[in-house]
This record gives C-alpha cells, structure tokens and sequence, in this order.
C-alpha cells in the first residue's frame, strides 16, 4: 500500500508544476472508477480513432489507427478487434495522424508549432485535488494522500476508486525543441538557454508583454518572436 500511495503522491506533485495550464475540473465522488466519469468523446483526444503511420528509430514505419487516451496518457492503436497501447516506446520515433505530430520523451508531446522554435503540449487528467470528509457532512482540502485502491489497467487506462472524494483536471504541460530529441519545458529560463545570444531582446518581450508561461496563446506569440529573432 506504501508503494501505492507513493506513485499517487507522484502523480499528484507532477500535474501541479508550474509549467502546467488547467481545463476544467471532475469531481470523482468516494467509491466510484475515474474512468466511469469520461465518456470516449472526453477521454480520447480524437472523436473516433484515425489512420495514421508511426515511424520507429530505426526508420521503420507502419500504419493503424490511432488514438490518445486522456485518462492514461497512452497512445492506443487498433489490433484485430483489440484496443491496444504502444508498448515498446523507447524505439518510437514518431506516430504522425491526420491533425497531429506526436513524439514521445517519458510523455507523449503533441506538436502544436513547427519553425525555428518547436512548440509541444502534453496532455492528461491528473489528480489535482483530494477532499477528505470533515465534521458535519462538510469536506477539506487535503494534499496529504491516505489510501487508495487501484489498478493499472493495462492496454486500455487506469481505475481508480477512492476513498475521499477528488478533483480531476485535463492538465496541459508545454515543451520546446530545437533539435530532435531535445524536449524542454517552456519557460524562461530554458527560451534563453536555447537562444543565449539573443537573451536580452527575449528579456525585453517578456517583460513588455507580459508573458504568461501558462496561457498556450501567450507561449506561442513568444515563439514567433523568438524565431524572427
């Protein structure tokens, strides 16, 4: 149970960095799965999975139908009649469908911007909250996580019922690149790791700006003037 407990708290500390912008938010009632909450039209990024071709490191491609499960943070194919996720990762270069660019580095990053700058997004609900049952029927806020039990589902997504109730919130992380391979966090410090000779005019519009490194439209207003730099 301690090591259950721990990969929770681990879930919970990551879906709260501060490079993170939060959607709207489920609250899963005591006794009840995560995954009864969101229908396929909200637990998929897709509406209905679509063809498309993943190319491995090795250059290998091949072709099935994809999609992105919220709730896992998988990327799930069709086999047969099976709903399947991609097991082998570390050999994945690329799965490329009819809207998107996926690459994976720990998470999967969907590519919202190309250019000079590459601009990423991860997405998936998290546990960002957890209410513990107070006196008179009242509830509190509460970080320190006691007992769960839950199952990793595999190939499909994860269970979870809990003992106190607790919020749910379709979390999305930004990333940059300018090579392949290389993901960072899209915040300041690492924009002017990436473009050190033109620190002091990326300085200069983050401050005039304003740049919230939370707003997805603020992020990418910031990348196009990087890369005009």
């Amino acid at each position: 149970m301690k090591r259950f407990v721990s990969i929770i708290c681990m879930i919970f500390i990551s879906c709260i960095s501060s490079f993170a912008q939060q959607d709207g938010t489920v609250t899963i009632k005591a006794g009840t799965n995560i995954r009864d909450y969101f229908p396929p039209l909200e637990k998929y990024l897709y509406p209905n999975f679509e063809k498309g071709k993943i190319t491995l490191k090795d250059k290998r491609v091949n072709t099935s139908l994809f999609n992105y499960n919220l709730l896992s943070g998988e990327m799930e194919f069709i086999q047969g009649k099976d709903t399947l996720a991609i097991k082998v990762k570390d050999d994945l270069y690329s799965i490329v469908t009819a809207h998107d660019s996926f690459f994976y580095t720990d998470t999967y990053l969907r590519q919202i911007r190309d250019g000079k700058l590459k601009v990423f997004v991860n997405q998936q609900y998290c546990i960002v909250n957890l209410l513990k049952q107070g006196a008179m029927g009242t509830t509190n806020n509460s970080v320190a996580i006691d007992s769960y039990d839950y199952v990793i589902a595999k190939r499909i997504s994860y269970n979870l019922k809990a003992e106190e109730d607790m919020v749910i919130q379709k979390v999305s992380k930004y990333f940059i690149s300018i090579s392949d391979g290389e993901y960072l966090p899209f915040n300041k410090k690492n924009v002017l790791k990436l473009f050190s000779k033109k620190g002091d005019a990326i300085k200069g519009y983050i401050k005039s700006n304003t740049v919230d490194f939370n707003s997805k439209e603020d992020l990418l207003k910031l990348a196009d003037f990087v890369s005009e730099l």
